[in-house]
């Protein structure tokens, strides 16, 4: 079959409209898929950097979840802190008010009756307070109180700060039992014997022995009565026998032993149990101290360690050799520059001198007789654990403490139990942060003192909270610190996506607005094209009616 000839106008607008066509479909295909570059053969160039710009945010987009469960795991374990702190704030109140009402039964705790008892009262324990009730209504005319307020240690000047005159005092009963080792959980009487076991005698007599021994003057305690400035009754003091441990009383003009105290107060700063003043110790004019087995003859030995606080920064002692006087009546009867070698060995009338005196009643100083002594006792062992019910309160608290840290978890990761967490930051991992772990229980914050046996144990769980929510905002700063970082990271990687695909938009997105109108342009084409190429098809017809 011959070939078809065209006209030329008819080919032109053939060509014309299938040009148009082509356009069309072009058009339409962007607007139905709103992009200018669908493929390579579009714009090879727009079209691959376009896909590495989508593929680094679809990268990011994946790090950015994992960015978002670490500021929950953080959130996870501020938020516990903040719940934390209220507990430990909670234990705060608890024991503050344990020891508000400690501090309203009692005064300190004598180290030396019991490992856990605590005496209310002071007249029996504070022969310092008690000497100077003394002198401050008797005056000279008190003895054995004057003889302690005068006494200053051999080898040291009258006027030394700590060792001098008005240093000493005449010790009270508990202060001599004390001396000697009594237990308070032992005793079953007022008076007697029960609860002395005289562990502290031996451990002080040890030493005395060891010092006369290297040529110190001193001698060990002797076996008889010694006076106490506790008063009994009016008429009667408190004393103690050395040789049983016998507690009981005696007119206040008889004959009696009598040794110096001295209360060390807040003089030594140990770093441990070891290094603090032990019973039985030497202590030295320069408030050194040290076993007597020690002695070098170096330093000069002013007594015995008798006593020692909880802390070990306070301590008592005891003079080397027990007081002589010249008579056992008569006002001046001591010589405090020769306290140790004046005939009589032991001081009568321990406050007075006539019998004017001798029954008056010490203001200042409560007498005891031996039921109230031992009711003092028996309370003492009764209520030596304070408050039970506000230390188990206290336990309890501890206890839900150490509960939530461990629930404080976000995804099997705890920040408050030691486990790290690291977050990265970018596709290439090049970029991270190391979310370090605390440990936040109760034990690693050094709440540790969770048995109150006395006031100090209470005074130091305070310490010891107070430390603790120190330490707790400590790692709260720590982990908002965390916190914030990974948020503003978390914030980058959003917007960065953001740009990422803008930018990869720009490249491949076409602007609907300019093919609309494409289309609308390219559609008045093609109808005209379609006219044009009926005109010059028309053109053909007439000729071919001719024939």
């Amino acid at each position: 079959m011959d070939k078809v000839s065209l006209t030329a106008s008819m080919r032109s607008n053939l060509l014309s409209l299938q040009n148009i066509s082509r356009q069309v479909d072009s058009t339409q295909n962007r607007l139905s898929t709103g992009k200018k570059v669908n493929s390579a053969i579009d714009n090879p160039s727009s079209y691959y950097t376009a896909r590495s710009l989508s593929n680094r945010a679809s990268d990011l987009d994946a790090l950015l979840d994992s960015m978002g469960q670490a500021v929950s795991t953080i959130k996870a374990a501020t938020t516990s802190l903040e719940t934390a702190t209220d507990f430990l704030e909670q234990a705060a109140a608890v024991a503050t008010q344990a020891l508000e009402s400690a501090e309203k039964i009692y005064t300190r705790q004598p180290s030396g009756i019991s490992d856990d008892a605590t005496i209310r009262d002071t007249s029996l324990f504070d022969g310092k307070a008690n000497t100077q009730a003394i002198l401050d209504q008797i005056g000279d005319d008190a003895l054995a109180a004057t003889a302690a307020d005068q006494f200053y240690a051999p080898g040291v000047d009258k006027n030394d700060a700590n060792f001098g005159q008005g240093q000493w005092y005449l010790p009270a009963i508990g202060e001599l039992m004390e001396m000697y080792g009594t237990t308070a959980g032992d005793i079953t009487a007022g008076d007697g014997t029960t609860g002395a076991n005289g562990d502290n005698k031996t451990a002080i007599n040890d030493a005395l022995t060891t010092l006369k021994g290297a040529g110190v003057d001193c001698t060990t305690l002797t076996n008889g009565y010694y006076w106490s400035s506790s008063e009994y009754d009016n008429s009667n003091s408190w004393r103690f026998d050395m040789t049983n441990g016998n507690r009981s009383y005696s007119n206040k003009y008889d004959h009696l032993y009598m040794r110096c105290f001295q209360l060390l107060e807040n003089k030594f700063n140990p770093t441990d149990a070891a290094s603090a003043p032990q019973i039985g110790d030497v202590m030295y004019s320069d408030l050194t101290y040290g076993s007597a087995d020690d002695y070098d003859g170096s330093k000069t030995v002013v007594g015995i360690v008798t006593w020692v606080s909880e802390d070990g920064k306070s301590a008592k002692i005891v003079n080397l050799k027990d007081l002589r006087f010249s008579s056992t009546s008569s006002t001046g009867n001591f010589n405090p520059d020769d306290p140790y070698t004046t005939s009589s060995g032991s001081v009568g009338y321990t406050y007075h001198t006539t019998s004017a005196k001798y029954t008056e009643d010490i203001t200042g100083i409560d007498n005891y007789d031996r039921d109230q002594f031992w009711a003092v006792i028996q309370e003492t062992v009764a209520e030596s654990s304070l408050s039970s019910a506000e230390e188990q309160q206290y336990q309890n608290i501890l206890s839900q403490y150490d509960s939530l840290i461990k629930d404080s978890s976000y995804k099997g990761v705890n920040l408050l139990q030691e486990q790290d967490l690291k977050v990265t930051f970018n596709e290439s991992r090049s970029a991270w942060l190391d979310v370090k772990g605390k440990d936040a229980s109760s034990a690693a914050l050094g709440l540790t003192t969770t048995e109150w046996n006395n006031k100090e144990d209470i005074e130091k769980s305070i310490e010891e909270l107070t430390a603790a929510m120190n330490q707790i905002r400590s790692m709260s700063a720590e982990l908002g610190s965390y916190y914030n970082i990974v948020l503003n990271r978390q914030d980058f990687t959003e917007n960065l996506i953001n740009v990422l695909e803008e930018g990869a938009d720009k490249l491949t997105l076409a602007d609907m607005n300019e093919e609309s109108a494409n289309m609308l342009a390219l559609q008045t084409r093609q109808q005209l094209a379609t006219n044009s190429l009926s005109l010059a098809s028309q053109a053909a017809q007439s000729i071919l009616r001719l024939f």
